[in-house]
This record gives C-alpha cells, structure tokens and sequence, in this order.
C-alpha cells in the first residue's frame, strides 16, 4: 500500500491555477523563531523525485535555480526551492504546517515519488493571511510563455 503525502508550498500558474497564490501568504511580521525552524526543517527534505526543467519565481525577482526536485519529510511533499519565497518574499507557510514540524518525529523517507500518493486537496484549499491584496504573482515564467499559452487556449 502506497504512503500518503501531503502537498504544500506548489503555487499558482497558467499550468495549475488551481494552486493558492504565494502572495496571499506573505506576512513580513512571521515569528522569527518559527521562520528558522520552518527553514531549517525545508532544508532537511529529501529528494523523491527529479524533473527534466527546473521551476521558476512566482515573483520573477530573477532567481534562476529554483530547482527541479519535489523533497518530502515524509509527511509533506514540497518543491526544492520553497525556502526560497520564505527568506525572499516574506511568505509563510500556514499554522498546520508549522505544528507539524514543532511536533515532527522523523519517519522512513521512502525513495521514489511513486510509492506515494500525493494529496494536493489541503493545499489547494489553503486561502493564506493576506487575501486583501489586489495584486497577484506572475503565472508564467516570462510574459512571452503567457502569450503562447493565451494564443494555444484560443487556437483550440
């Protein structure tokens, strides 16, 4: 029987809009203490799986490496580079999460996405703390690949 894993930290874009928003979850005043320990527990992920193109800023603040792995705790699945948007972009990743790891016992991490089933529905369920904005993040790496896209969808 497959190990469930828990998404989070997958954001939106014209591929997956169906994915919450990083800037709906920035808060600039985030509990420090909890900020490093979210840190420090991204950076202890493992890889358990690897992709051909390596992912991009929803910010397009100009990071290039945004990796192309998926690391997991094995609990939560999340994208390499997720720390990113925490020590860049002033996100924070929600209350649940941050529990988790205050009261996470480390657990066989299992070598191969595909000995999990992956749950998406949380995630994509998450609102965030700040849904008064009125900006949004990018969808698309360049304007260019949003083009494309646009003109793909009327095409067909």
């Amino acid at each position: 029987m497959k190990r469930k894993l828990k998404a989070i930290g997958y954001w939106k874009s014209i591929f997956e809009p169906e994915f919450p928003d990083p800037i709906n979850f920035e808060d600039s005043n985030w509990n420090v203490k909890d900020k490093e320990l979210v840190l420090e527990h991204l950076g202890r992920g493992k890889s358990i799986a690897d992709w051909m193109g390596i992912s991009w800023c929803r910010y397009r603040c100009g990071e290039k490496d945004m990796g192309a792995s998926c690391m997991s705790d094995g609990v939560y699945i999340f994208p390499e580079k997720l720390s990113h948007y925490l020590e860049h972009h002033h996100v924070r990743l929600p209350d649940e999460f941050v529990e988790h790891i205050k009261t996470y016992e480390p657990v066989k991490i299992l070598s191969n996405r595909s000995q999990y089933t992956i749950d998406y529905d949380w995630w994509k369920q998450q609102q965030g703390f700040n849904n008064h904005v009125t900006s949004k993040s990018y969808l698309a790496a360049t304007d260019e690949e949003l083009i494309r896209f646009e003109k793909r969808k009327t095409t067909n």
